[in-house]
């Protein structure tokens, strides 16, 4: 896992070195901020980076305030990334990486989930918007934004519409389902769609899940594509990728 995400870490690094020196500042966005690992090698990998981090479950959030408050780069706010600002119900279980604005389905089908990995409602949580904060801190332009919020992904992009007209962010990075794992959450089909509005396109897919969980269920479901994550590219950023 630590050199999957030091790799997804190098792979944006070098498409942002195509637009700017990465010697100089990088902003960097981190939604659903966790235990910081993606963070931890931002940190490593660029010269001078500043990173401004969400995380809106409170145990996750008290435990990262903890361990890096003393590391002036980087900043975490305690809540989620959404499309307006507000309150909003939040849905925890025992495996607090699948934590997440989305309830579980409840049509009954077969999930593509561990039966474990449960969530329960009655946590509220603060939401607000990527325009919003970046706005509020001067932020004009994003050299990466990172988002694993567990279904959310496609809300917290709605809540960056000025910074995507703008093509104001470099590299997106975001997690994307094939299958529904949470109730009304979009797809991966549903994301490229929405950021093709603002001349994002498509760049790299990787770490693919393919089946179920449950080793030990048999038949067609095993060849069911789970989830990815995804790198999409701002317009200016693919001009000139394709021109060099």
């Amino acid at each position: 896992m630590v050199e999957k995400v030091e790799q997804k870490v190098q792979v944006a690094k070098d498409l942002i070195s195509l637009v700017k020196n990465v010697d100089d500042q990088t902003i960097v966005i981190d939604g659903g901020y966790y235990r910081g690992n993606f963070s931890k090698y931002v940190v490593r990998a660029f010269h001078s980076p500043i990173i401004l981090a969400f995380e809106p479950d409170p145990i996750s959030f008290e435990r990262a305030k903890k361990k890096f408050s003393s590391d002036p780069r980087i900043e975490i706010v305690n809540a989620a990334l959404g499309d307006q600002m507000g309150q909003a119900e939040f849905f925890r279980g025992p495996y607090p990486g699948t934590n997440s604005l989305f309830p579980r389905p409840s049509d009954g089908l077969k999930p593509y989930f561990p039966k474990q990995a449960y969530l329960e409602g009655g946590t509220s949580v603060e939401v607000v918007t990527l325009d919003h904060e970046c706005n509020t801190r001067g932020i004009e332009s994003i050299d990466l934004l990172k988002l694993d919020l567990q279904g959310g992904e496609l809300m917290a992009l709605e809540g960056a519409k000025t910074l995507l007209a703008a093509g104001a962010i470099k590299v997106i990075l975001l997690e994307a389902m094939f299958v529904r794992k949470y109730k009304d959450q979009p797809l991966l089909w549903q994301i490229w769609q929405f950021l093709e509005n603002f001349e994002y396109t498509f760049y790299a897919l990787g770490e693919l899940k393919i089946g179920p969980y449950e080793n030990d269920e048999k038949g067609m479901r095993q060849g069911q594509w789970n989830h990815c994550d995804v790198i999409f590219i701002s317009n200016p950023l693919r001009i000139i990728l394709d021109s060099s």
